[in-house]
């Protein structure tokens, strides 16, 4: 509460500084209003007439009285002259002209800075005095009259004009005197005076009519009584406990993605992410940088809130700032929506016209066709999203994403690459790629040593790893013997030609004529003939003979057991063949004497003569005939083939026959001319066959152990079969490079490595060594290109589809705004009651009445506490000021959801808590980098208390910032030129803001131009410089002249250079310079340090003002910038222009010593003093040149095509890739935009695929995107519309108005149904034997329906003509089947069970009160509450009774509406006799 308590002190000024204590007539800050007199100007005041004031110099010219004139020798002078409502004001300095300019001057400012008019009508002054000094006389105004100070032009008149609000009492009478006096209530001022005076009188005070104009005030007294009176509920506000550290739960930021937005303007990221938390109910800080959209974001704000059913307030103490929120929210077409309550602007007789238009305003509805858009919206994000998505998703296996990837290969370079496919590319990832990398690399190292093709190193071939010593002599000793085997064999080898012509040029074949020449020297079987055969063919008969030979032995050894030699010379084929066929069958052979001829020659044979029988003479013929073809067929390939003389037929020794052929066959070498000699000299050259074989052999034998190690140890050089010269000058070089053999194994492990990586392959090429690398790497990721893009169907995307769905997307995107804004009218149009069956006394009924007064109407504050809710419901949005909030809303009755605050750092603390208890949320948008709150319209002094508490936090962002979590806005939009916020980025917000370059070169009236004055002297006495307030408006002319179309604001750095400036600027006004009017989009202004916070002009002109005095000594005195803060003082200073800063000033950065100031605000002065005068070399760490491998290779080709381009174009984070330049203006024309790193950062479709180019396009570039995938996969195509592009010209696209998505619903008027009587009659004819159908006919008609009613219609079914007793038993008996009908019987009432119940309006017949049920009139009252939204209690039963057909409500019908009433207690509230539906 302590606490609380020094908030609310702050807040109450009853010092006798303050002029409503204490006044006193100012040169400049008063004027008297001398005629008319007091009642007549109070009358017309009242009645809020304009006064035009009359100016002695429109007649007198400057020759106004230069002698002081009295009061009354003014007023005769000039009295006279006054006619209609003409007023003429006076002051004793005689300078009531430039005291009203003056006052009117500060009333402007203070509207535009804090929203409150201080500008005063002062009706009768008190004249009093302490009780302690009652001889000091004080005077304090009375009445308070709230008036605007108006001049078109310097031509015409000034105008006072009152703004028709409550006449006000001095406040300071009840806080500082603890006197109540009455409120002023329209009644003859005289005797009001009179009856003031009457009630000061015992305490010795008088009251005097006078009427003073002045500045006063008094309006936070409201907030103060707002924090005094409602202590209790503020400090159980959860924000305001956390604010003051009494406790409250502070809760991160949730993360996450940003869901779908109900956007009505366009949204960044960092302004959909603080839209998003928004949403969520967090309490936040949203640092909000210049130029950032703070608006914004703050008009998607409400947009989000009031889709969400949320009622919120938006407090803003400038009146621009609420301006551009509002203006924008119209142009969202909310504005019908949200009640603007700014103080200035908070007129009742407005407030009540908007209220009573809007609750008449028709409801809307959304488009069918919005659902399309979005579908097609959605569609094409999730295209282009995905894509991104998987073009910078890195993969598991390589470790990169798709674009890295591509910039791997663009890395690469024109470098030849193909040919070569990656085996399982899928599989080999980056660690793979880093192995292959560094084999190549030190392949490379090798080239030196090794040889540019390492097949013709004398090494090439030599696999054996080990390097041992003794192993390298054990080379050494193979390569020197099979060298001198060399030798010899190629001498053995002449031999061998030179006799008998044949060529033995390898080791191999030398061996192979030597086994050849052992084998034909030794041989008793082969001949020239067999030599000079194929001798695989012989070795084939060789073979054959041997089998046929050992068949033949083995049959003649069976025949010789059992026959004699004689048994050859028979027929035994033929014998054979007869007894197997002719004579099988017993009987021919009984009788046949050829058979008995055979068994007698088989028996003649047979050793022992015994005859013998069939079967034995059958299988002894097989034998023979077997045996006598063997031999022919053996004979016949004797005589084919010429064996030698170790030949002996069937009894020669195959098996070394066989060998020898065998032999022979293996050779395969050729014979020369041994196959032509004959058999005989064949036999006698034998021994030299032999002598030739064992010198070959000794000769190999000696070198044999050599050869078969360079066998085992060459795998690429085959000694056996190389030519012997090839071998003996291979054994020769690898003995003169011995020495080179440990560098080649050591290559050859790396052959081994590069084989196994599988990419040995790669030093086949043709590629020069310092290539391999890039060769390998772009065919490398070449290959996963193809594999990624192959496999990820979201990379399918061409540049045709990839284009549209990019169009396709940003069109329905800009749509979505306008089907958000359908969305959100149609839902809050859809809640606003009806203007239909209103009841007197609720709130509909309250403000409808108010709205068709004439006068007297009920105050703001007073409608908003008797229907606040139903205010809130049409207008769910209030934009308020700090101060309206405590002046017009109650705590009880109107309550937020949001609280939202812009423009927060020039809120103190105290000023902001009457709105945050009022709210749940709360969002406090700012920027701790630019001004705290001013005390430039305060009269409140600085608290004496040094402790440290919530006290010394100069602004409520300052407070929050401590404990809220925050967001900061990124996207800087102001500044047409970078360099305008270049300086600030780098120095106030760590270089986060994203600023978008200009394709214009950097000249004057560009960016930030240094204008430096010489002869400027500054003057301590007025605190001003003259020279350079001179110098300043000569610039002003010279900017209208030169940019007429260009807004242009001052910025001083005192009020005194400002004021100089001001009256210099005066003294050349011409009266008709359309340039200075006040009703331009962008008037023009010039302010200071103080007031310039919130405002923007194309052009600012800053003006410095300090420097050196007529002494020439230079103080380093820069007024608040030398204080704590002062740096953001000049941070708002410099961040105003959209187009130019033109900075004036009469030092240079390098007359300012900064060790003679330790400031802050100096020091940064100081550096963009020489930034405004050198450019971005003033600032160091701003340049990013960093190139990246893609947009390299686009760049390149660009510049070997002929054009002049730039990379990574940019001052801040946001760079343009390519920019390309524009040769005749020496800017940019092109800008090239890759799918990269400047792409991928952007967390949203929005951000990356349509904002980026928008800004771009707006800012003057030609747009053009390169889309990755397409540039691999299309290249030629690609680079051939990239060409077309660059060489267009750029052209304008008229943007299309937006289309609209709202309808306007026409809504049937409300009426409730009539009641309907069922025709008993009819109905019973149809069902007179079921009376529970008929029964139940008659409810679907009439239920509910009264009992004792119903029994008095139907009697006359029973034979009666009233209700008997026999109608009542036949009834009751009669009803016993009911229920099972579905009928309910209730406190004499019928109802359906699945009927529900309605009220229904009288019809052709009027039912008594007591038959309606309490159900039906229960009904009846909801629908009319729903209707009303709130009602006096009489006011809805007269209501409901006329709607029962009844004229008048007496008790038993109050009686019955009560009892209605009871049983929906639970869905109203009520407040004495007004009942509000909850």
């Amino acid at each position: 509460m302590d606490k609380l308590d020094k908030w609310a002190e702050l807040l109450l000024d009853t010092g006798k500084r303050n002029n409503l204590v204490n006044f006193k007539d100012t040169k400049l800050g008063t004027a008297e209003i001398s005629v008319p007199d007091f009642g007549a100007l109070f009358e017309k005041a009242a009645s809020d007439v304009a006064f035009e004031v009359y100016d002695p110099k429109t007649e007198d010219g400057d020759a106004l009285r230069k002698l002081p004139l009295s009061k009354a020798d003014y007023i005769t002078a000039y009295g006279r002259r006054l006619k209609g409502n003409r007023i003429l004001l006076y002051n004793n300095y005689l300078t009531p002209i430039a005291a009203l300019k003056n006052i009117a001057k500060k009333a402007r400012t203070a509207i535009e800075e804090t929203g409150v008019n201080l500008a005063y009508l002062a009706f009768g002054f008190v004249h009093w005095a302490e009780k302690d000094e009652p001889n000091v006389r004080y005077r304090s105004p009375l009445l308070l009259v709230p008036v605007t100070i108006e001049n078109k032009s310097r031509a015409e008149p000034y105008y006072i004009k009152p703004d028709g609000d409550e006449i006000i009492i001095n406040p300071i009478f009840a806080f500082k005197h603890n006197v109540k006096l009455p409120e002023y209530a329209d009644e003859d001022i005289d005797a009001y005076l009179e009856n003031v005076a009457g009630i000061l009188a015992p305490l010795g005070w008088a009251v005097t009519r006078e009427c003073k104009l002045g500045i006063f005030s008094f309006q936070k007294i409201s907030m103060y009584r707002d924090l005094k009176d409602n202590a209790e509920k503020i400090l159980m506000n959860e924000n305001v406990k956390i604010l003051l550290g009494e406790g409250g739960e502070v809760k991160p930021a949730p993360e996450g993605a940003i869901p779908e937005l109900q956007n009505v303007v366009d949204a960044d990221a960092s302004q959909a992410e603080a839209v998003a938390l928004s949403k969520t109910g967090q309490s936040f800080v949203l640092q909000g940088p210049p130029g950032t959209g703070k608006s914004q974001t703050i008009t998607n704000i409400i947009a989000e809130c009031l889709s969400d059913g949320k009622k919120v307030l938006f407090v803003s103490e400038k009146l621009a700032a609420l301006n551009v929120v509002h203006d924008k929210l119209k142009k969202a077409g909310l504005s019908e929506f949200c009640l603007e309550l700014h103080s200035y602007k908070a007129n009742k007789k407005e407030f009540i016209g908007e209220l009573c238009r809007t609750l008449r305003l028709p409801k809307s509805g959304v488009s069918p066709k919005a659902a399309e858009h979005i579908r097609e919206r959605t569609r094409m994000e999730e295209k282009l999203s995905g894509y991104e998505r998987e073009l910078h998703r890195p993969r598991e296996v390589i470790g990169k994403s798709l674009f890295e990837i591509f910039g791997e290969i663009s890395a690469a370079g024109d470098v030849r690459a193909d040919g070569y496919l990656f085996g399982d590319i899928e599989n080999k990832g980056g660690i793979y790629a880093g192995e292959a990398c560094d084999a190549l690399s030190e392949y490379i190292a090798y080239v030196p040593s090794i040889g540019e093709n390492y097949r013709e190193n004398v090494w090439y071939g030599y696999k054996n790893f080990d390097i041992s010593y003794s192993e390298k002599i054990r080379l050494q000793e193979s390569l020197s013997a099979v060298e001198v085997l060399c030798k010899n064999l190629i001498a053995d080898g002449a031999k061998f030609y030179d006799g008998y012509s044949i060529d033995c040029p390898t080791v191999r074949s030398v061996i192979d004529t030597q086994k050849l020449f052992a084998l034909a020297g030794a041989s008793e079987y082969l001949t020239p003939h067999m030599l000079g055969a194929n001798h695989e063919t012989t070795l084939k008969t060789v073979e054959k003979l041997a089998g046929l030979a050992e068949e033949i032995l083995s049959l003649k050894q069976t025949l010789d057991n059992a026959f004699t030699e004689n048994v050859y010379e028979l027929d035994g084929v033929s014998y054979f063949e007869k007894l197997s066929s002719i004579y099988r069958s017993a009987f021919k052979r009984l009788f046949a004497k050829e058979y008995k001829e055979i068994i007698s020659s088989l028996r003649l044979c047979r050793k022992g003569g015994k005859k013998p029988k069939y079967a034995d003479a059958l299988g002894y013929s097989e034998l023979l005939s077997r045996y006598l073809k063997k031999t022919a067929e053996f004979e016949k390939l004797e005589k084919e083939n010429e064996f030698g003389r170790g030949y002996c037929g069937v009894n020669t020794n195959f098996k070394q026959l066989c060998k020898e052929s065998g032999e022979l066959a293996a050779l395969n070498t050729p014979c020369g001319n041994l196959s032509a000699l004959g058999y005989e000299e064949f036999v006698k050259r034998r021994p030299e066959l032999l002598s030739l074989a064992k010198s070959v052999y000794t000769h190999y034998a000696a070198g044999k152990e050599g050869l078969e190690y360079l066998v085992k140890n060459f795998d690429a050089f085959d000694f056996v079969n190389a030519p012997l010269a090839a071998a003996e000058d291979k054994c020769a070089r690898c003995i003169e490079n011995i020495d080179n053999v440990e560098n080649w194994c050591a290559f050859n492990t790396l052959l081994a490595r590069l084989d196994k990586l599988e990419i040995k392959p790669f030093t086949d090429f043709d590629i020069p060594a310092e290539q391999l690398i890039n060769a390998f790497k772009k065919l490398f990721y070449s290959q996963w290109a193809d594999h990624i893009l192959r496999s990820t169907p979201e990379l399918a995307l061409n540049r045709i589809p990839h284009d549209k769905a990019e169009e396709g997307f940003s069109e329905n995107d800009k749509l979505q705004f306008e089907i958000n804004k359908a969305e959100i009218k149609a839902k809050l149009s859809e809640l606003r009651p009806s203007t239909e069956l209103i009841a007197s006394g609720g709130a509909i009924s309250v403000l409808l009445r108010e709205g068709e007064k004439k006068r007297r109407q009920k105050s703001i504050r007073a409608l908003m506490s008797e229907t606040g809710e139903l205010i809130q419901l049409l207008k769910p949005c209030f934009l308020m000021s700090p101060l309206s909030v405590s002046t017009f809303l109650s705590s009880d009755e109107v309550a937020f959801d949001t609280v939202i605050f812009d423009e927060a750092s020039q809120i103190f603390p105290q000023d902001a808590v009457g709105a945050i208890y009022r709210g749940k949320q709360l969002i406090v948008v700012g920027d701790s980098r630019q001004m705290p709150p001013s005390n430039f319209f305060n009269s409140v002094a600085d608290p004496d208390d040094e402790d440290i508490d919530v006290a010394d936090f100069e602004s409520i962002l300052d407070l929050c910032s401590a404990v809220f979590p925050q967001k900061r806005l990124k996207w800087h939009y102001r500044s047409r030129y970078e360099q305008l916020i270049s300086f600030s980025n780098k120095n106030f917000y760590d270089g986060e803001l994203v600023t978008f370059p200009s394709t214009e070169k950097d000249t004057r009236g560009k960016g930030v131009d240094f204008y430096f004055v010489p002869d400027g002297v500054f003057d301590h006495g007025t605190k001003s410089n003259r020279k350079e307030a001179e110098f300043v408006v000569d610039l002003i002319f010279k900017n209208i002249e030169k940019y007429p179309g260009r807004s242009l604001g001052v910025v001083a750095f005192s009020i005194s250079q400002q004021n100089l400036i001001e009256k210099l600027l005066n003294d050349r006004l011409a009266d008709d310079n359309a340039f200075f009017k006040a009703d331009r989009a962008e008037p023009f202004f010039i302010k200071n340090l103080e007031t310039v916070q919130g405002d923007e002009r194309d052009t600012i002109i800053f003006s410095v003002g300090y420097g050196k005095d007529y002494a020439g000594k230079f103080l380093h005195n820069f007024g608040p910038l030398n204080r704590i803060g002062g740096e953001r003082r000049l941070n708002v200073a410099i961040t105003r222009a959209k187009h130019n800063v033109q900075l004036v000033s009469s030092v240079k950065y390098t007359d300012i010593d900064l060790s003679r100031t330790s400031a802050e605000g100096v020091r940064l002065l100081r550096e963009y003093l020489d930034y405004a005068e050198n450019g971005e070399a003033a600032l160091s760490g701003i340049s990013d040149k960093r190139s990246f491998d893609f947009e390299r290779e686009v760049g390149e080709f660009l510049k070997e095509n002929g054009f002049d381009v730039d990379t990574r174009v940019g001052c801040s984070d946001f760079k343009i890739d390519i920019a390309v330049k524009n040769p005749e203006t020496g800017g940019y024309s092109l800008a090239v935009e890759c799918d990269g790193e400047n792409y991928h950062k952007y967390k949203t479709a929005r951000d990356r695929d349509r904002l980026r180019r928008e800004i771009l396009e707006k800012a003057g570039w030609k747009y053009y995107r390169i889309w990755s995938a397409d540039w691999f996969k299309n290249k030629r195509v690609e680079k051939e519309k990239l060409l077309l592009a660059a060489r267009s010209k750029p052209t304008k696209h008229a943007e299309p108005a937006p289309e609209s998505f709202e309808e306007e619903i026409k809504v049937k008027p409300f009426d409730f149904p009539e009641y309907e009587i069922a025709d008993t009659d009819a109905l019973w004819r149809k069902r007179a034997g079921d009376f529970p159908a008929f029964v139940k006919a008659v409810l679907e008609t009439e239920a509910p329906l009264s009992e004792e009613w119903f029994l008095k219609r139907i009697c006359r079914l029973f034979g009666r003509e009233k209700v008997t007793g026999v109608v009542t038993y036949e009834y009751a008996r009669r009803s016993a089947g009911l229920k099972s009908r579905g009928i309910i019987k209730k406190d004499g009432f019928l109802y359906l069970s699945d009927k529900p119940v309605q009220f229904r309006r009288s019809g052709a017949a009027v039912r008594e009160i007591k038959y309606i049920s309490l159900e039906e009139l229960a009904d009846g009252l909801l629908q009319l509450l729903k209707l009303n939204f709130s009602a006096e209690k009489e006011g809805l039963y007269k209501m409901i009774a006329a709607q029962s057909g009844f004229a008048r409500t007496g008790d038993a019908i109050r009686f019955r509406l009560d009892c209605a009433l009871e049983l929906i207690a639970d869905k109203i509230e009520r407040d004495g006799d007004i009942i509000t539906l909850k």
